[in-house]
């Protein structure tokens, strides 16, 4: 008992507040999203706010029995429950298609995402691997095993498919800067995606050209990259030291081949394992096509619903635009949940909403850290970059900066396995940060 409430003391209060607070102010906007005036009640099973309800209440119930374990123990069963994911998103793969993709195990009223839970398991594997005596980020074999930890479950996700959740994956990269990698392989990683996206980029003009899965551009694009590789390679030659050519030789040939692998590799995935909704985002963000009444339909909905809550919102329960009665906005409860929270609140609570964001994120970052064990300071930036991508990423596609790639707003979307996914991370870190007095290592 003594040590619960040793707990209890040492729990930072200032994240579980922010935490509830952005919980209540998503459970509210569901509600007032989804809306039925026939089943007014919150705990009403039938409508989507009241199973968000009742996400939220078994959320918070695991929430809370987390903060009973001992620290040992979460470290300790971090193989484990990486494991455990990734067989369940295997599995995953064997289910009926739900949408057209095999995301979700259907048990009775409830669908289960394991995708969700990938985000933290990840994490978990990533800090248990690099807090390892004697692992250092500066090593080869270190690098390999981290990459192989994220591939995998990256992989299996853009399988089903759902590549949004597949690129959620990406955000590891900062965690692995503050951890000691190389400023140079931040900005590779940087030139990798412009390079991906222009990749994507040449594949959907082609479609929109009537010449799908034509490899001229590409072919063109990876041979540019071949020249300036080569001419970074006698550029060194003439102009480098003989005692430091040996030194970026290598160098020069393992990026210039990624990034023809890249080139390729990304032009492949848009023919071969995007589907024809993806297709049609990306040419609308590229304005390839522009689809007001097809595939642009979303964001120019969500834009013109954001744009009338003008300063100060139409008030809770009286939006126009972002509800199921009117359904101007598709996936209101969802993917685009802030237009409901803009119009109701306008400009004035958009900025408040950021800002409690905003707090919640430099909490994590402030407990990750304070930390003197490595573990959990490697955990605390994890999840604050997997929140950071989701947030930046799904205000993107709301307001037409980003494709629509169905990435969730953190603890706002409808969804029973991201509030639990989200739960589960945030009280992770909160349990591990109460003990940081006893490890230190």
């Amino acid at each position: 008992m003594s040590r619960e409430i040793n707990i209890w003391k040492r729990l930072d209060k200032y994240l579980l507040v922010l935490y509830l607070i952005l919980v209540i102010m998503g459970l509210s906007t569901v509600y007032s999203s989804s809306y039925n005036e026939e089943f007014p009640s919150l705990f009403s099973w039938r409508e989507a706010y009241g199973k968000q309800f009742y996400w939220m209440l078994i959320s918070l119930l695991v929430g809370f029995t987390i903060l009973l374990l001992d620290g040992s123990f979460i470290r300790n069963r971090a193989y484990i429950v990486y494991t455990m994911v990734i067989l369940l998103l295997i599995t995953v793969l064997f289910m009926p298609a739900i949408k057209g993709a095999h995301s979700w195990f259907k048990v009775g009223g409830f669908t289960i995402q394991p995708a969700e839970f990938a985000k933290f398991a990840a994490a978990l594997g990533i800090a248990k691997y690099l807090s390892t005596t004697g692992v250092f980020i500066h090593n080869l074999k270190t690098k390999m095993v981290v990459g192989a930890l994220l591939l995998l479950p990256m992989v299996l996700i853009v399988l089903e498919p759902d590549p949004g959740t597949g690129l959620i994956f990406l955000s590891f990269i900062f965690v692995l800067y503050r951890e000691g990698l190389s400023g140079n392989i931040l900005l590779g990683g940087f030139f990798g995606i412009i390079l991906a996206v222009l990749s994507v980029y040449l594949a959907a003009f082609e479609d929109v050209e009537g010449n799908a899965n034509s490899w001229e551009s590409i072919s063109y694009f990876a041979g540019i990259i071949f020249a300036v590789g080569l001419l970074s390679f006698f550029i060194i030659k003439a102009l480098v030291l003989p005692r430091l050519r040996k030194k970026y030789y290598p160098k020069v040939i393992i990026y210039s081949s990624l990034a023809i692998l890249l080139v390729f590799s990304s032009h492949w995935a848009y023919n071969n394992v995007f589907q024809d909704r993806h297709k049609n985002r990306f040419q609308n963000l590229f304005g390839l096509k522009l689809d007001r009444q097809g595939t642009g339909y979303n964001i120019y909905q969500a834009l013109s619903a954001i744009g009338s809550g003008e300063g100060y919102g139409k008030g809770y329960l009286q939006s126009t635009l972002s509800n199921d009665k009117y359904q101007h906005v598709p996936e209101q409860s969802t993917d685009f949940i802030f237009c409901s929270w803009a119009e109701e609140r306008g400009f004035v609570g958009s900025l408040f909403l950021l800002a409690v964001y905003l707090a919640f994120l430099s909490r994590i970052v402030f407990i990750a850290e304070r930390q003197k064990n490595k573990f959990t300071r490697i955990f605390g930036y994890s999840i604050a970059s997997i929140i950071f991508f989701h947030f930046m990423i799904n205000l993107g596609m709301v307001i037409g900066l980003a494709p629509v790639i169905g990435i969730p707003l953190p603890f706002f979307s409808k969804g029973g396995s991201a509030i639990l996914g989200f739960t589960i991370m945030t009280f992770i870190l909160l349990r591990l940060d109460a003990e940081r007095k006893d490890v230190l290592s």
